[in-house]
């Protein structure tokens, strides 16, 4: 199992696409998805991991959702703009989804998911959602992982230096429910996380990548603020960079992002 990528839920791709590339990343079109109610632009990075801007394909669709099924994707807006979960990826969706089950976590049957790119070329996988979270949920791919995930040295070369997502911190309401769900989901202990003002943390290792969850110990803190406003999901990304002096804490569209450690 490995990281895969974050969503960053957008209204307005083409207005998300600048503004990102305002911020020095690279961006590339990845096209419509299967259903036609969402479309996704694709920051990717030298590990193959990427960042997706994922937006209504008519912002008009949120004000008038369709019912839920196959390749409505418009249940990520829920909460407005900004992370709306990430993905792990595995080769046995499947067993995955049955251990996860006999570890006493409720999680949805995989479920079919695609995309169009602009030259033709069909996308095809399936994912698995934790029930009531998106953080994380798992996903497949049905076609080669390279067709979804090009990694082309003019798409993956970014002007700020970014190199691939080395963490991303989540945050709970209670800390040990917190700690027995992820347990739970990823079949691994946790490690003692990084110390972070105003909450409790832990994490998880999966592959390259730190899976940290925090809990805000303080009412009234921009975490504790964060949680009220979102709910329980990803806030923040932590990207390794090739130019240290690029460091910095990036927020744009809701989402944010750590350049080079924070």
């Amino acid at each position: 199992m490995r990281f895969d990528h974050a969503l960053i839920a957008v209204v307005d791709l083409d207005a998300a696409t600048a503004d990102f590339e305002a911020l020095g990343f690279r961006i590339a079109y990845g096209g419509k998805h299967a259903g036609g109610l969402t479309h996704n632009s694709l920051i990717t990075f030298k590990d193959a991991s990427y960042l997706e801007l994922i937006a209504p394909a008519d912002p008009g669709l949120l004000q008038d959702p369709p019912e839920p099924g196959p390749g409505n994707y418009l249940f990520l807006f829920d909460a407005g703009e900004g992370y709306a979960g990430y993905a792990l990826h595995t080769d046995e969706l499947d067993r995955v989804v049955d251990r996860v089950r006999k570890r006493g976590v409720a999680i949805d049957d995989p479920g079919a998911g695609g995309r169009l790119r602009e030259d033709g070329v069909e996308l095809a996988w399936h994912t698995a959602f934790p029930l009531g979270s998106t953080s994380p949920f798992f996903i497949t791919d049905d076609t080669p992982r390279e067709h979804r995930v090009r990694t082309d040295p003019e798409i993956v070369s970014h002007p700020n230096g970014a190199m691939g997502i080395a963490r991303g911190m989540s945050l709970v309401a209670n800390f040990d429910e917190g700690i027995a769900r992820y347990s739970s989901l990823l079949g691994a202990d946790p490690n003692e996380g990084p110390k972070i003002n105003g909450a409790r943390s832990a994490s998880f290792i999966i592959g390259t990548f730190e899976a940290v969850i925090a809990a805000p110990t303080e009412p009234g803190s921009s975490l504790a603020q964060h949680l009220d406003a979102r709910g329980e999901g990803l806030y923040q990304i932590e990207i390794e960079s090739s130019r240290p002096s690029n460091s910095g804490i990036l927020v744009s569209h809701g989402a944010r992002i750590v350049i080079g450690g924070e």
